[in-house]
């Protein structure tokens, strides 16, 4: 079986996962914690996704890099990743009609392009686990800055379009 993988939210109430924009609505406490990870980025907090005619917060990111991956990636760099939870999402509950894959290619405005998303189609869950060696790069550059790199530069995105009961779902440790 394969998997998605989404951090668990440290101020999680409840077993479903919401996106952001649904969270401003319901929580906006939560909300306002969350959407502090976008400051510097503010522009993505209103960036389209045209083929799911919403916007970048009203979804869900998922990626197919396991966590234990992404620690011995970023040990590379000589960073290490506090040690969190993670859903463990078996593929099957993403529905493909409402997700898409995003390759995670800007602009200088880091904004992303509409040529930058395709369907999401399972059969390349392989594709989509792909670390470049230019984020392992991007990594030791932030690191060697003194900044916190963000976790998935350049690594492909899952967006779904959708809520996520996570009740029966395994969480794993990073």
């Amino acid at each position: 079986m394969e998997y998605l993988y989404h951090r668990v939210p440290k101020n999680m109430a409840g077993t479903t996962l919401y996106p952001l924009n649904v969270l401003k609505e319901t929580r906006p406490e939560v909300y306002n914690e969350h959407v502090k990870k976008y400051e510097g980025r503010e522009r993505l907090l209103t960036t389209e996704i045209p083929p799911l005619h919403c916007l970048w917060n009203d979804v869900l990111h998922f990626t197919a890099v396991a966590p234990s991956t992404l620690k011995a990636n970023l040990a590379k760099a000589d960073i290490e990743l506090p040690s969190v939870g993670w859903f463990k999402v078996p593929v099957s509950l993403i529905q493909e009609e409402n997700s898409i894959a995003f390759t995670y290619r800007r602009d200088e405005d880091l904004i992303p392009k509409f040529k930058e998303y395709e369907p999401f189609d399972p059969a390349r869950i392989e594709t989509y686990r792909i670390v470049p060696q230019e984020t392992i790069e991007y990594y030791k550059q932030k690191k060697a800055e003194g900044v916190r790199p963000l976790l998935f530069h350049l690594v492909p995105h899952i967006l779904y379009k959708g809520s996520l009961d996570t009740k029966d779902l395994e969480i794993v440790s990073s």
